[in-house]
C-alpha cells in the first residue's frame, strides 16, 4: 500500500473510532486542502459506527442477552475505539470481537462462559458465510469442507439451541462440530459424539463400513445407519447411490 493511501486509511480509522467535532477537525488537519463538506463526513462517521453496532447485535445476540444492556453498550463502544471499522464486508467487522471479549472478561466481571459463547457465535456466522467450495458430488465419503471444531469448558450446544431460554450453560468439557448444510445452507452444530467422530474418521481416512466393522467388531448395519444419518445432516458428503 502506498504511504499516502495508508495515511488516509489510518486517519479515517482514528476518526471512525470516535467521531465528533474534535476528531473531525483532527481528520481535516491530517489532510490540508481537503474540501469535502464537513457535514457529510460527520454523517458518514456516525453511519459507520451504527453499522458496527448493528453487525455486532446481529452476530452476537446471545452474548448481548447474557451480559445485559449496560455491559453490552460498554463492550460495543470500547470495541469500536480499539478496533475501528476497516473491512469492506460489513459482517467481518465483528471478527475481532471474540478476542476482545476474552481480553475484557475478567476486568469487566463477565460470566466465565461469555468469551466461549462469543467465539461460538462468530464461528456459527463464519461457517454460514464460508467460501469453502462444496462439491456437487463426491466419489467417496468426504468430510463437509465447511466443518469447524470448537473446544470449550461449557455445554454450549444445548445453550445455543435453547436460544437464550437458559440462564447460563452447564459447565463441562465439550467438543462442538459446526458446519453448513450443503442443501439447506444453514449452520448445523452438535456435540461431537463417538458416532459422529467415527463417521468423520471414516471420511478423513477413507475407511469403508466393511473395513471398520471388521476392525472393531461393530455391527455393519449400525455403522451404515450412522453414516446415513450424518450424511443427511450434511456433516459428511456421501457418493450418490452409494447406499450409505
Amino acid at each position: 500500500m502506498k504511504p499516502a493511501l495508508k495515511h488516509f486509511f489510518d486517519s479515517m480509522g482514528a476518526y471512525f473510532a470516535r467521531p465528533g467535532p474534535e476528531s473531525l477537525e483532527r481528520l481535516y488537519a491530517e489532510h490540508p486542502g481537503w474540501d469535502a463538506p464537513r457535514e457529510r463526513v460527520a454523517v458518514y462517521g456516525d453511519f459507520v459506527r451504527g453499522h458496527v453496532r448493528g453487525v455486532l447485535e446481529k452476530v452476537f445476540p446471545l452474548v448481548r442477552g447474557a451480559v445485559g444492556a449496560e455491559a453490552w453498550s460498554a463492550l460495543v463502544e470500547d470495541f469500536t475505539l480499539t478496533r475501528p471499522a476497516r473491512h469492506h464486508e460489513l459482517n467481518h467487522l465483528a471478527e475481532g470481537f471474540p478476542a476482545f471479549v476474552a481480553d475484557a472478561a475478567a476486568s469487566r466481571g463477565l460470566a466465565p462462559f461469555v468469551p466461549a459463547l462469543a467465539r461460538f457465535e462468530w464461528t456459527d456466522f463464519a461457517v454460514f458465510a464460508s467460501e469453502a467450495p462444496s462439491p456437487e458430488s463426491v466419489e467417496r465419503l468426504t468430510a463437509n469442507p465447511t466443518l469447524m471444531v470448537l473446544e470449550h469448558p461449557f455445554r454450549l450446544c444445548a445453550y445455543v439451541r435453547a436460544k437464550g431460554a437458559l440462564a447460563e450453560p452447564e459447565a463441562g468439557d465439550e467438543l462442538a462440530l459446526l458446519w453448513r448444510h450443503p442443501a439447506r445452507l444453514v449452520t448445523f452444530y452438535v456435540e461431537a459424539t463417538p458416532p459422529a467422530l467415527l463417521v468423520l474418521k471414516m471420511a478423513v481416512e477413507g475407511l469403508s463400513v466393511e473395513d471398520v466393522a471388521a476392525a472393531t467388531g461393530m455391527s455393519a448395519a449400525d455403522l451404515r445407519s450412522s453414516v446415513e444419518r450424518f450424511s443427511l445432516d450434511g456433516l459428511v458428503l456421501a457418493p450418490r447411490g452409494s447406499g450409505v
